[in-house]
């Protein structure tokens, strides 16, 4: 489950009902202090209720510009009515919901619309998950892809130092794993090159070290 404090409440935000015409969506987007910086807005139903979808500006300014009627329902020209998750979500549904989106609505059990989780808060959360404030270098490992081999290179590493996070990745699929590791140490620690010569006398070879203090 995601954490729900990452949530912007309905109440913080600035919606619109299915009843709203583009016209006066246009004119949020162009006169109103709000509207001037926003990508997109919510569109609920009715009674301020149920999430129906979203309208963003880039369609609307094309409708506009086709010199289409201004007296439609925002409804006509919006998007990702089925884009929303549960607040019950778990945070692989979330990540996979939203990647394509500036946000995604989030509902409670009853499709009430209970507000919106960004894109870029779910990129901070993601980056503190690597522990930038505790770690000065990220290096990574490439797994032999034997089972055990994450243990044996955490049991190298923890010899000399704390491992603050620990992320897999695998550019492509059936590739060998890289495992990322951030760690409390600059790029030029003699620890670090320690850990380094160990973990390569065992054939775990660090295919790449980033200097995190950059990222501060």
């Amino acid at each position: 489950m995601f954490p729900q404090s990452l949530i912007i409440k309905k109440q913080d935000l600035l919606t619109v009902t299915e009843d709203t015409t583009i016209g006066e969506v246009y004119n949020i987007f162009e006169e109103s202090k709000e509207g001037k910086h926003l990508r997109t807005i919510p569109i609920l139903d009715a009674t301020g209720h149920l999430f129906r979808g979203n309208i963003y500006r880039q369609h609307v300014y094309e409708y506009v510009a086709a010199q289409g009627d201004m007296n439609q329902k925002a409804t006509s020209i919006m998007r990702n009515s089925t884009k929303f998750i549960s607040t019950k979500a778990d945070f692989y549904e979330l990540f996979f919901a939203i990647r394509d989106l500036p946000y995604i609505a989030v509902v409670d059990d009853g499709h009430h619309f209970v507000g919106i989780l960004t894109h870029s808060a779910l990129m901070d959360l993601l980056s503190k998950s690597w522990s930038l404030a505790k770690g000065g270098v990220a290096i990574a490992v490439k797994d032999r892809q034997r089972r055990g081999d994450l243990q044996r290179m955490a049991r190298i590493i923890t010899r000399y130092t704390n491992i603050e996070s620990v992320l897999s990745l695998q550019v492509q699929n059936q590739g060998p794993l890289a495992v990322l590791f951030t760690l409390p140490l600059t790029v030029d620690s003699p620890v670090l090159r320690k850990i380094i010569t160990k973990l390569e006398r065992k054939r775990f070879f660090v295919v790449a070290q980033e200097d995190l203090s950059q990222f501060m």
